[in-house]
């Protein structure tokens, strides 16, 4: 029944792929396309060509210009003594090229396109290979003259000898006894040797071997004897020239040889983006977009257009055969787009069930139809003696018979070319019949009993033709939900039938049939008022998010106004509580120092710690913020921390998440700080602790090792040190810096000569480091 595909037109489609296609074997390969019957399969093809496309958009696709036939060169390859000739090896390195080019290209965006990469992730690409044709031949595909030693050797003796005949030859037309001989002061060529064209009355002149005359016998070609040794050297030279030329070219092959299996990898692949190439090409040209595939017998084409037609001229339909709808029925007058309407559902089911993108939103369905049957258009048969009506009832009864509930059946002008009324009774009984079958169909009628049934049947959508009465003409449009009218008489009076005629004919329509126009008419125009308000209401709603979107987006602005100005309110009073917190640094470095009172110090922590928590709670009320949970908060309890205004180390006593702050014992002082305030504080290292140690300094009980920072991360972590071994009550320290270039060690001097935590300081024993380590005595 593929035949059948004829009437929808796909082989007009192939041939367009076709024509994209480069090779031979990919353009048998479309002649013979078939459906897939596989879903999966027909998935990862429609998957890869989505792919492509987007490739081809977006990322600059594939340059497969230069590909051609070179599968037929695998057989010489692998026989023995066979070798490659020089065109047959440049047209090799350009598959190869092109090859290696494209897989490069797949793997810059193979993290974007997965699919397209896997077409070469298992092939090799053959460098090498091409650098060995290169050494060979030139980029125009002639032999070079340096390819071997042997070969470089030939050409430079054949350039003596070719020098000393030229020079033989110069002499000879140069010679006042001999000038006059010559016919032409060229050299030429007669049976492989260098000859003289001499005028044949003076060939006596020139001593020689006769090697043709010309057809008026005026001009003889001369071989001059003192020639004819240089000639034959250079035949000599030849022989040895094509002796070489042939070692190459078989040495070249036997390497070939060894990439037997890259080769056909390769090829494959070739072929194969050559396939794909011509799918990606044709669908960028009629705008397709792959549809969803499924595996229940649904179709649903939105915005489709026929593939055939001018994409300016064309107008987009959109229907759906879902599981409540086993039939569409579409009635309208003639040239109304009724059988276009079938042939863009059969051809696009097809071309998407064989691999192809179709003319129609990405959003589109295609059941996974087993076959798509079609009975289109007046296929009378003048050789087999049948009617219009025979011919279409034999096509049915084929159809019908090979059909199955997986199928999809067009049936275009159901019941036509008959008496009316049994028309009318085939066509329902056809229907009938489809239905009970459960088979998804789309079928065209002019009859108004057809529509009446299909109207009050279950399982029968109806659908029309639009046609604009007021201009008396068709629109194209596809109306669901509505049957159509025919509109003969219209029609007829448009093309100026008379109105005496028109009346006539009105007159002879049944009263049945015109109940039935008269409720089809009514119908109509129920659904234009339906269409009428639905389109108010839509625009209505649109209106109303629109409002409703400004108003959201005023109280936004107000709200991050709002946040703005207690942000900067709150930022003020946060600096003002730091600069608090800096003067009590002082009175925690006297506490410590002198003894000073602790109800002092506990007074001013109580007081820092009242307007903090003020500021933190007014703020988190009135500000929207992300919510810190103790995920978020990286410290534990009991950890020692810097807090960063106070330059002072403390313990943390106890986390508290909802507020996004710790509690923290500095010294006699319990402060409430945020987390942001406080830094963690690397923990000490244990190792070459007393690598340094000496009776000179044996009071000593730390070290810090800086080497491998910059000055000003040393310099801070000195700091941090420093402040930490005072608390702990270190007199002297090491600070192990290096020697290096002795950069940090004098950045670390010249600031220990300025710190306020530094007595004094002096270089390391040489038992104990020498330059690289400085004992830092602590105030």
């Amino acid at each position: 029944m593929e035949n059948r595909y004829e009437v929808l037109e796909f082989h007009k489609i192939l041939n367009k792929l076709i024509d994209y296609s480069i090779l031979e074997i990919n353009k048998e390969k479309y002649i013979d396309l078939k459906i897939y019957k596989d879903k999966s399969e027909l998935d990862k093809e429609l998957l890869l060509l989505n792919d492509m496309i987007d490739f081809y958009k977006f990322d600059g696709g594939f340059s497969l210009e230069n590909i051609s036939n070179i599968s037929r060169y695998l057989k010489s390859i692998s026989i023995l003594g066979n070798y490659l000739e020089l065109e047959d090896l440049n047209e090799l390195r350009k598959n190869l090229i092109v090859f290696r080019i494209s897989k490069s290209r797949a793997k810059n965006v193979r993290d974007k396109y997965k699919s397209i990469w896997n077409i070469f992730k298992d092939s090799n690409d053959l460098k090498d290979i091409e650098d060995y044709i290169n050494e060979v031949i030139d980029d125009n595909g002639n032999l070079k003259p340096d390819a071997s030693l042997a070969l470089k050797d030939i050409m430079k003796q054949k350039n003596i000898i070719y020098s000393n005949i030229k020079e033989k030859f110069d002499n000879l037309i140069n010679n006042k006894d001999t000038q006059r001989a010559i016919q032409d002061k060229v050299i030429t060529k007669r049976n492989e040797r260098y000859v003289i064209a001499i005028k044949t009355d003076f060939k006596g002149l020139i001593k020689g071997i006769e090697h043709d005359r010309s057809s008026t016998g005026s001009t003889s070609f001369i071989e001059p004897l003192n020639v004819v040794s240089l000639n034959n050297k250079l035949r000599e030279y030849e022989a040895r020239q094509k002796e070489e030329v042939r070692k190459i070219l078989l040495r070249l092959t036997e390497i070939l040889k060894t990439k037997l299996d890259d080769i056909e990898n390769i090829i494959y692949t070739l072929e194969r983006l050559d396939f794909l190439n011509a799918k990606t090409l044709y669908a960028i040209d009629i705008k397709g977009n792959i549809p969803k595939i499924q595996n229940s017998i649904k179709l649903s084409l939105i915005d489709a257009r026929h593939p055939l037609i001018d994409n300016e001229k064309v107008v987009p339909i959109s229907f759906e055969l879902d599981e409540n709808d086993k039939i569409i029925l579409i009635t309208g007058p003639n040239t109304g787009g009724k059988t276009v309407t079938l042939k863009v559902a059969g051809l696009l089911s097809i071309m998407a069930l064989s691999g192809l993108a179709i003319p129609a939103s990405e959003k589109s369905v295609v059941g996974m139809f087993d076959n798509v049957l079609s009975d289109i258009g007046d296929e009378q048969s003048i050789e087999q003696n049948l009617s219009s009506f025979s011919s279409h009832v034999k096509s049915i009864s084929e159809i019908l018979n090979n059909a199955t509930s997986k199928s999809l059946i067009l049936l275009d002008e159901l019941g036509s070319g008959t008496d009316p009324s049994e028309g009318s009774a085939f066509a329902m009984a056809i229907i009938d019949y489809i239905l009970e079958k459960r088979i998804k169909a789309i079928i065209t009628t002019h009859y108004s009993q057809v529509k009446a049934h299909a109207y009050s049947t279950e399982g029968i959508k109806s659908a029309s033709m639009e046609f604009d009465v007021k201009t008396l003409s068709p629109t194209y449009r596809l109306i669901i939900g509505v049957p159509g009218e025919s509109n003969a008489l219209i029609i007829a009076s448009k093309y100026g039938i008379g109105e005496n005629i028109i009346e006539k004919a009105k007159s002879y329509i049944s009263e049945d049939s015109k109940k039935v126009e008269q409720m089809l008419l009514s119908i109509k125009e129920q659904n234009e008022k339906l269409e009428k308000m639905n389109l108010e209401v839509e625009d209505l709603k649109q209106e109303l998010a629109n409002e409703k979107l400004e108003y959201e987006n005023k109280i936004n602005e107000f709200e991050k106004e709002k946040n703005e100005i207690l942000k900067n309110a709150y930022k003020e009073a946060q600096d003002y509580v730091k600069n608090m917190q800096n003067k009590a640094k002082a009175l925690v470095d006297k506490i410590n120092a002198d003894n000073v009172k602790k109800e002092d110090a506990q007074k001013l922590q109580k007081n820092m710690n009242m307007i903090s928590q003020y500021i933190e709670d007014s703020k988190k009320e009135n500000i929207k913020e992300k919510k810190v949970t103790k995920a978020d908060i990286n410290f534990e309890e009991n950890e020692e921390v810097l807090i960063k205004t106070l330059n002072q180390n403390g313990k943390i006593l106890r986390i508290i998440p909802e507020k996004n702050s710790l509690q923290v014992q500095a010294g006699i002082l319990k402060l409430t700080v945020s987390v942001d305030d406080v830094v963690k504080i690397a923990k000490k290292k244990t190792n070459h602790i007393n690598r340094f140690v000496s009776t000179k300094v044996s009071s000593a009980k730390g070290e810090i090792d800086v080497r491998g920072k910059t000055a000003e991360e040393a310099i801070e972590e000195l700091e941090i040190y420093f402040n930490r071994a005072i608390l702990t009550g270190y007199t002297n320290v090491y600070v192990i810096h290096g020697k290096g270039t002795m950069v940090l060690r004098k950045k670390i001097h010249e600031y220990l000569k300025k710190s306020v935590y530094v007595k004094e300081f002096t270089n390391a024993l040489p038992s104990e480091g020498g330059l690289g380590a400085t004992i830092v005595t602590l105030k």
